[in-house]
């Protein structure tokens, strides 16, 4: 077989378990609820409120592009904002319905290179690393902030006034009913690796996957070396993308907020801003098509844990995942229209004639 067609057949691989784990991730996020109740209750929704938090969404996602302009604008490499937006929706459609490895960070480092100037190419794909360490940076700032320094009166929130013991207790046994998935992980991992022991080729092929492991790895640092040395003397520029990160996440969280209330949870908007960017971070890892069924399954036991009803945590795991869809909706028609492709290079990047903070 051809390197190509190695490729594709990884790829292929790849995407199938990609599917099968956002498949598994979603069953057990929403086994244990009644699907025909869970429909009734997002019928129920506001219309109006649901719009204001897909604008809310969708507004801070022009914030986003704002913060990697500002980013590549220091390596003297500027983008339109119409030309920045249309990359980003795209991604977002990408990162959210398609289950290619090809993600938003790996198309926006792609048009990067490819439309600029080849001596800046490094550092302009450097840009997107650094975008995506300064959101990941804020994000866990943010949730940290308000878990410990936003009280919550009683404990709990008004969902729940036994106490925070109470809380402890409804999170143990949320995580203790899916003891089975983690036993049956943790042996197949066991007998995986003894397999890989005890064979010739397992050995091989643990050794070819160390290898590729710690060049990923060796990869990754140099890239992070190159972006602090690049960085390092715009601090201003870092401290801005961080206050920009706050912001976005926080129109977001807000817009998740007005939709829990409208369904009638009372949780405390505290649990919303360390809830949801808890869940982000996880769905980080590419596991699944945009983190599906893993995000969902980690906001409902994070909200039941505080004492949320089943069918609300559900209700407002699905909603997050409704406004994502929907504001993807912009990526779709960019992707079927061609808008996203260059005409000249002019059209996109513009190489500043200085630096800019």
């Amino acid at each position: 077989m051809s390197q190509d067609g190695e490729k594709r057949k990884k790829r292929y691989i790849l995407n199938f378990l990609r599917i099968f784990v956002a498949a598994g991730a979603l069953f057990l996020a929403f086994k244990n609820q009644n699907m025909a109740e869970l429909g009734e209750k997002l019928r129920q929704l506001n219309p109006l409120i649901f719009a204001v938090a897909v604008g809310l969404f969708l507004f801070a996602q022009v914030l986003f592009v704002i913060r990697w302009r500002l980013l590549l604008r220091v390596l003297s490499v500027d983008i339109s904002m119409i030309a920045g937006l249309k990359l980003h929706f795209l991604g977002l459609f990408y990162n959210n319905a398609l289950p290619s490895s090809v993600g938003g960070d790996f198309l926006r480092a792609w048009y990067v290179t490819h439309h600029c100037d080849r001596d800046k190419r490094t550092e302009a794909a450097l840009s997107v690393f650094v975008d995506r360490a300064i959101g990941l940076t804020g994000m866990i700032l943010m949730a940290l902030a308000f878990y410990l320094f936003v009280p919550v009166e009683g404990g709990l929130s008004q969902a729940n006034a036994s106490g925070q013991g109470d809380t402890n207790v409804a999170a143990m046994n949320g995580f203790a009913e899916y003891r089975w998935v983690f036993l049956c992980v943790v042996i197949g991992f066991a007998i995986l690796f003894g397999a890989c022991t005890v064979t010739r080729w397992g050995r091989r092929a643990m050794v070819k996957v160390s290898q590729k492991l710690w060049g990923i790895l060796e990869r990754i640092l140099r890239k992070a070396l190159a972006a602090a040395t690049l960085y390092s003397k715009r601090p201003l520029t870092i401290i801005c993308g961080i206050g920009l990160t706050f912001i976005l996440q926080s129109l977001c969280i807000i817009g998740f907020w007005l939709l829990g209330r409208n369904m009638g949870m009372e949780a405390h908007i505290k649990y919303y801003f360390v809830f949801f960017p808890a869940s982000w971070l996880i769905g980080t890892i590419p596991v699944s098509i945009g983190g599906l069924g893993v995000i969902e399954g980690t906001v409902i036991q994070m909200f039941e844990a505080v004492g949320v009803s089943k069918r609300n945590a559900s209700a407002i795991a699905a909603c997050q995942r409704l406004v994502w869809w929907v504001s993807s909706l912009p990526g779709v028609f960019i992707h079927l229209s061609g808008a996203h492709l260059p005409t000249e290079k002019t059209d996109f990047f513009v190489d500043s004639a200085e630096d800019v903070d």
